[in-house]
């Protein structure tokens, strides 16, 4: 009777055990360096795969591989210590003005198409122009040099970049958000 009440403790305490793993408790958009206050941990019960508590430091400045957001149990896949980007790949800062990106803003991880506006100099300006197809958001605040403007990070092909630049310094460009497919 002792043994099957040991073995009956054993399996109730067994079947209670948490383990403390770690948990993302703000976004982290993808490709930004991770820092201790987007961290914690939480005890869980059963098979998780997940980073576990006592690995949290380890995460502490890698970069966010896919978006995180809060509530996240981490796992190693999700995060990187490699580049961020292709080798193929560049990032182009773009400044937006008001109405030159949809209502409700852009989001890292958004997907966009780039197009370059006529200028307004011609008597009879030209059509706009597609300079990318599909570029994706990489970072987005506002610009706090003009009221309702926008700065953005394009990941973009470097074979793009150059004419995304010169469109964005003319204050010639408007992006476009396309599904993320």
């Amino acid at each position: 009777m002792v043994g099957f009440a040991a073995i009956g403790a054993y399996l109730y305490t067994a079947a209670g055990a948490k383990t403390a793993v770690v948990v993302v408790v703000r976004e982290v958009p993808e490709g930004r360096q991770i820092v201790r206050a987007d961290l914690s941990t939480v005890a869980v019960a059963g098979g998780v795969t997940a980073i576990a508590g006592s690995g949290l430091e380890s995460v502490v400045g890698q970069t966010a591989a896919v978006r995180l957001l809060p509530n996240m149990l981490l796992q190693r896949s999700m995060v990187t210590s490699g580049a961020v980007l292709a080798a193929t790949e560049a990032q182009v800062g773009v400044v937006v003005k008001p109405g030159q990106i949809p209502a409700d803003g852009l989001r890292p991880g958004d997907v966009v198409e780039v197009v370059a506006l006529p200028s307004g100099s011609s008597a009879k300006p030209g059509p706009p122009e597609v300079l990318v197809g599909r570029a994706r958001v990489f970072a987005a605040r506002e610009d706090p040099s003009q009221l309702g403007g926008t700065l953005l990070t394009l990941v973009v092909q470097k074979t793009q970049a150059v004419p995304v630049a010169a469109a964005s310094g003319a204050g010639q460009i408007a992006l476009i958000k396309v599904a993320a497919q």
